[in-house]
């Protein structure tokens, strides 16, 4: 019976420990999907959502190479995010001039 026994609690255990583990990874998947929602509302703040997907990523890759190269980039990148943040700066309201998909 003492076998039994433990082996219902070591069955216990490790049903508890699948059901933590599922909670988790379901946490970590609303935390990466809340990520790429916030991430996909600053596009539209910027309105940049009117322009196609590769322009988009374009624009984010030569930002990303500009910071690489001077230093002053991140700091004028986020002075001007700053600012949109808060309702100043920038003419954000320019249209696409070219639709380009």
């Amino acid at each position: 019976m003492q076998i039994n026994e433990a082996i219902d609690k070591q069955s216990q255990q490790l049903n508890r420990l699948e059901r933590n583990l599922a909670l988790l990874k379901l946490k970590e998947r609303k935390a990466e999907t809340r990520r790429k929602i916030e991430f996909g509302g600053l596009v539209v703040k910027a309105k940049m959502d009117g322009y196609s997907k590769a322009v988009i990523l374009g624009a984010l890759i030569d930002a990303a190479q500009q910071l690489e190269r001077e230093a002053g980039s991140k700091l004028l990148f986020h002075s001007t995010g700053e600012a949109a943040f808060m309702g100043y700066g920038g003419n954000h309201n320019v249209e696409p001039t070219n639709t380009v998909n």
